[in-house]
């Protein structure tokens, strides 16, 4: 039985403080540890909090490519995605307040994928349209690039 999605919902996280660096969030029934490394006075333990939130970018990019591509009937049997990411540390460093702490933000995808050209392309144009936490990054300022690889052929949103 497939599960009806709710257009506007809520979720909940919660944390709690085990030192100066470290956090034990849960989300659902699942609990991650957000930490800064060692040389920032940490224990190493989990990722940073931008790192999580890069992560999330990650994951919705993974979610979102798949439910468009069942939308527009491709299957992808295969998907990496890398990203890097450019901050503007002014601000967590306590120097000064920044407007755009991410200002350039590279999402490099590589997919194996079955179906038509015209279906991948919907894919690659709509990805950035559809993702939350690129959305937000957009929102913020931030500079979203997403470069393609599908079937070792480059891919863009304006050459789809």
């Amino acid at each position: 039985m497939k599960i009806r999605e709710k257009q506007i919902w809520t979720f909940k996280v919660t944390g709690r403080q085990e030192t100066n660096t470290k956090s034990v969030v849960r989300a659902r029934d699942v609990e991650m540890i957000i930490d800064e490394p060692v040389e920032r006075g940490g224990t190493n333990l989990g990722p940073m909090p931008v790192e999580t939130m890069i992560a999330g970018l990650v994951g919705c990019t993974h979610v979102i490519s798949n439910k468009l591509a069942n939308a527009n009937g491709v299957d992808i049997t295969a998907m990496d995605i890398d990203v890097v990411t450019t901050m503007d540390s002014r601000g967590t460093r306590l120097v000064e307040p920044i407007d755009i702490p991410f200002p350039d933000v590279k999402i490099a995808i590589t997919a194996e994928m079955k179906g038509s050209d015209e279906g991948i392309a919907a894919v690659v144009e709509k990805l950035r349209h559809h993702c939350a936490v690129s959305k937000m990054l957009q929102m913020s300022g931030s500079r979203v690039s997403e470069n393609w690889t599908i079937n070792g052929r480059n891919w863009s949103a304006e050459a789809a």
